[in-house]
């Protein structure tokens, strides 16, 4: 008995250590995965340009802080060429670190030519680095550094000849152009393109012998308003202290900050003191392909990623991946302010990729390359695109849907599932996608395609219809010479007219529209139209611009997120505080309009609105995005026809001038505004009253 209670005893203690050490152990594995997740959100555009978080693109993952077991000292830039080898330039220890693939040491670069090299290029023989203090681009031989750990120097190239680069020779009425190279690209011709501080011309092109060229990618300098008009008041003495002044706060002019190369030799640059449009893709001749809303301020380092995407950082931190045309793909990252934090960066001033997809973002000031490891969401979004980009239509589409079962809200994705349609002449599924996105080009293009087909099956049914239409007008007008048709149609309109005054003074619209000056004189000295008429056009406008909403083309009336009750309250609102202060201010300033004129002229003064809206909304389905100068046409027909019977309303229903009549309508705007904010706190302060009225009322109840 003692023995089984003992056995029993031990099979307990037994149990209980394995429980304890399992739960010590999933308690670790907890606090790990807590710890290893990433210290940030991942962010993508939407089709309205803003952010919003989506599924996490990139991981962090090793840090790089050695090459070899030596510590960076003060590492400079980082590159990584076609065989994702990554060069490693340290200025303090004059050293350009080689490691493989694996991120594992290979050989360094260092020479007496060396003083304090900041950057480096290589292309698939050679290995360019750039030398701060000397000014010298040296050129070694990439093969047998990297077969034989030679490091053989083929050139130096040196300050360019050219005169611009030289000291002025007395006399000579010039400066000379400031050579401080820190960047440079070289193209498949051997063409080295410098980004140097301080070059306002932007790039230094040389060719492979070290000759200058031309300059390349300047960005514009735009001088402030204030700037120039101070200029006017300083002496030539002022003006140049305060040109030498600007030149010396670096960071406040459009200097390049970093510039990169593609496979197919664009040239892109990004600039780190400009708002907007920092980041930009130039051909050959220096024609800008990018958008002007990509990147933002504080950017300083970019890449070009093996599917023609970009990558960027920022002095704050942020990394940012662009497609090829420039649309975000994701925002990531952030400052790290506890220093330890893994994924965050301090002061981030190089960025690079390598085939994997890898990123890499050295942090000058903790000494050390983070790199992010994409997800497989990141990985199927550059799988569809390498597939689009490659002609493998259909197997990119399915990457879309793929990429779609993770975030059904990814734009982008929607984006690129409809260009995948459009190559497949699927027009409808493209719209769809398309709409989703709320991508109005490329919904155009789609609607395109619709209406191409359409036309293809149904030409003969349109002909039909013109032909019976033209047959129609035809036998209307023999009919109407022998019966007189267009006078019965006349009478019977005429006997309408004399049963109903309303629908009188209805299609009286149509005679003020074509004589209004006749039209206000009516209206004010014979009463030509009442009330109840000017209502009913009232809620006419209101029943168009709803139909406007629900029945136009969302490819020029935006419906997603639109609340129509509440666009028809703005518009009722606009117009009946435009009534009541258009009659406030005429009443008090000597004007002969009674209320009435006010509201009912205002009301046909509106009526251009009633008659081209309905064309409108009836174009802007047939026509597509690039034809929307004919929808914008209806618009502006709209604008200046009403605009003339709103003003020549006010000028002859109070009897004014043309000056008074201006000074009338600002009063009248200026009118519609404070009585606007009028309402607007009474509003708000009702709301707190009946809150304290509903609180006294209950604290009555409760005593």
């Amino acid at each position: 008995m003692m023995k089984k209670l003992m056995r029993q005893s031990k099979v307990l203690f037994i149990m209980i250590t394995v429980m304890v050490i399992a739960s010590l152990t999933t308690t670790n594995l907890v606090a790990q995965s807590a710890n290893t997740a990433s210290p940030y959100y991942t962010y993508t555009q939407d089709s309205n340009g803003r952010l919003i978080k989506t599924t996490e693109a990139y991981t962090p993952s090793i840090q790089i802080r050695d090459a070899g077991g030596v510590k960076f000292e003060r590492p400079e830039h980082i590159f990584v060429d076609e065989n994702d080898y990554v060069y490693i330039t340290d200025s303090l220890e004059d050293t350009v670190y080689v490691l493989d693939e694996n991120y594992d040491y290979v050989t360094k670069i260092t020479h007496d030519n060396f003083s304090f090299p900041i950057s480096s290029f290589v292309t698939e023989n050679e290995v360019y680095v750039l030398d701060k203090r000397t000014k010298e681009i040296n050129v070694f031989d990439k093969n047998e550094l990297l077969t034989n750990n030679q490091v053989v120097l083929i050139k130096t190239i040196g300050k360019p000849s050219h005169p611009i680069f030289q000291e002025p020779e007395e006399g000579e009425d010039r400066e000379e152009y400031k050579y401080q190279p820190i960047n440079l690209v070289v193209d498949i011709r051997g063409n080295i393109y410098i980004r140097a501080t301080s070059s306002p011309n932007g790039l230094i092109m040389l060719d492979e012998d070290g000759r200058f060229m031309t300059f390349f990618g300047g960005n514009p300098v735009r001088i402030p308003l204030t700037e120039r008009v101070r200029s006017w008041f300083l002496t030539e003495t002022q003006e140049e202290k305060l040109k030498k002044q600007n030149e010396t706060e670096e960071n406040s002019m459009p200097y390049i900050s970093n510039v990169a190369i593609d496979q197919k030799g664009y040239i892109y640059t990004v600039t780190s003191a400009l708002k907007n449009n920092p980041i930009k893709k130039f051909n050959v001749s220096g024609t800008n392909y990018f958008k002007t809303d990509i990147g933002i301020k504080t950017m300083n380092s970019i890449w070009v990623g093996q599917y023609n995407n970009v990558y960027a950082v920022s002095s704050k931190g942020y990394i940012f991946e662009y497609d090829r045309n420039g649309n975000l793909l994701f925002l990531f990252g952030g400052k790290d302010f506890t220093s330890g934090r893994v994924g965050l960066l301090t002061t981030p001033v190089s960025v690079a990729a390598n085939s994997k997809d890898q990123l890499l973002v050295l942090d000058q000031a903790d000494s050390l390359i983070q790199v992010y490891e994409p997800t497989p969401f990141t990985n199927s979004i550059h799988t569809a695109l390498d597939e689009y980009q490659t002609g493998n239509y259909e197997s990119s589409r399915e990457k879309w849907q793929y990429i779609l079962q993770y975030n059904s809200l990814f734009d982008y994705a929607h984006i690129g599932l409809g260009d995948a349609f459009m190559r497949e002449n699927n027009y409808d599924d493209a719209y769809r996608e398309y709409n989703y996105a709320n991508d109005s080009e490329g919904m155009s293009d789609a609607y395109w395609g619709i209406r191409q087909e359409w036309m293809k099956d149904n030409l003969s049914v349109v002909f039909m219809v013109i032909v019976i239409l033209i047959v129609l007008r035809v036998a209307y007008g023999i009919l109407n010479k022998f019966y007189g048709l267009k006078e019965r149609r006349q009478n019977i309109v005429s006997k309408l007219r004399d049963k109903s005054r309303t629908f009188d003074e209805l299609l009286y619209i149509f005679e003020f529209l074509k004589q209004p000056f006749d039209g206000f004189y009516s209206i004010k000295r014979e009463n030509r139209v009442s009330i109840k008429t000017s209502t009913i056009i009232y809620l006419l406008l209101g029943a168009v611009y709803v139909l406007n909403y629900r029945y136009a083309n969302l490819l020029f009336v935006p419906k997603i997120g639109v609340n129509i009750g509440y666009e028809l309250f703005i518009l009722i609102f606009i117009v009946t505080l435009w009534v009541i202060s258009n009659y406030l201010v005429c009443a008090i300033s000597d004007g002969e309009g009674s209320f009435k004129n006010v509201y009912n002229a205002t009301a046909y003064s509106l009526t251009p609105i009633l008659l081209i809206m309905p064309i409108n909304i009836l174009i802007s389905n047939v026509i597509t995005y690039q034809e929307k100068v004919f929808y914008d046409f209806g618009y502006l027909v709209i604008t200046i026809w009403t605009g003339f019977l709103m003003f020549f309303m006010i000028k002859d229903v109070h009897n004014y001038n043309v000056l008074e009549t201006l000074w009338i309508i600002a009063k009248s705007l200026f009118t519609m505004l404070i009585l606007g904010l009028f309402l607007f706190i009474i509003n708000a302060l009702s709301g707190q009253m009946l809150g304290i009225i509903q609180e006294i009322v209950t604290e009555v109840i409760n005593r």
